[in-house]
């Protein structure tokens, strides 16, 4: 048991959207860890309508004292779940935590408890070990490369729940990708400050190549429906940034023919024992000059 000299332990509520994912091994450690501090808790699971076999396991968390389990009767996008998880959770500190993930440390819970007076933290994401099967190799070369590095991203934060009440997820975004990057915006714009510590989850890389293709895809459309709609600058994102550059040039339509021709070969490439991380860089700029050439 963890004893702190806290005037006013934290009351803590732990959020895990979910979705086709058995997420009772992440529960029972969450659990685990939680049950040490020597706070009130509840963990709150709510399944976003997958109409998995694997809820019959997710059930059980039922069984676990201070969770609760929910199941959408449909899919209502990863904005809308967060602020569902958000707006029934009982107490006045949220930590969403995503599945799929796990806790790198056996203190990922105290960590946060340890400094949950601050207004928003976000823990992080890291790499686990590398996949024995190729289909999963270029989801975890991105993670290493790219997320594990990334600055902003709602794998695991904390945040106060008067704050995320008026600063909720963008529920105009129904498909996958940057809504993360939109809510951490706001929150910055209004100058906010975020805190970042070293306490991350081990993303589990479960998504194959096909799959995080589809999900690069969704992303990108996203970000491209934020710049337009006027609620992302285009010239804070990398990719924005180079698009604009390409067509400051004149080169953007060029590029996007190249999406076209090279498609099948790139894909090939995703789909191999030693996926390209710079030709997946490639892939999502060339697929941006491909989407904003259409319109």
């Amino acid at each position: 048991m963890y004893f702190y000299t806290l005037s006013q332990p934290p009351m803590l509520s732990i959020l895990i959207p979910t979705f086709n994912y058995n997420i009772v091994p992440l529960v029972k450690e969450i659990f685990e860890q939680v049950s040490k501090c020597n706070i009130v808790f509840e963990i709150l699971v709510y399944d976003d309508g997958s109409n998995s076999k694997l809820n019959i396991k997710n059930q059980s968390i039922k069984l676990i004292e201070n969770c609760f389990f929910k199941e959408l009767p449909h899919n209502i996008g990863r904005s809308a779940i967060r602020n569902l998880l958000g707006t029934d959770a009982k107490y006045k500190t949220l930590l969403f935590i995503d599945a799929g993930t796990f806790p790198k440390e056996k203190d990922f819970i105290k960590n946060y408890i340890l400094i949950h007076n601050k207004e928003v933290i976000i823990g992080g994401m890291t790499y686990g070990e590398k996949p024995l099967e190729k289909k999963y190799k270029l989801r975890w070369i991105y993670t290493k490369k790219r997320e594990a590095t990334k600055g902003l991203h709602s794998s695991n934060f904390l945040i106060k729940k008067s704050l995320f009440q008026l600063n909720l997820f963008d529920e105009t975004l129904k498909k996958y990708g940057c809504e993360d990057v939109l809510f951490f915006n706001n929150l910055l714009k209004k100058n906010i400050e975020i805190i970042k510590i070293d306490n991350p989850v081990i993303h589990e890389a479960d998504d194959d190549w096909n799959t995080f293709i589809k999900k690069t895809d969704y992303a990108i459309e996203n970000l491209i429906q934020l710049i337009d709609e006027g609620k992302l600058s285009i010239s804070n994102y990398k990719i924005s940034k180079l698009y604009m550059q390409l067509s400051q040039l004149g080169l953007d339509k060029f590029v996007s023919l190249l999406f076209k021709w090279l498609k099948p070969l790139l894909l090939k490439n995703f789909n191999s024992n030693h996926p390209s991380i710079f030709l997946f860089d490639f892939y999502r700029l060339s697929y941006f000059c491909f989407i904003k050439n259409k319109k």
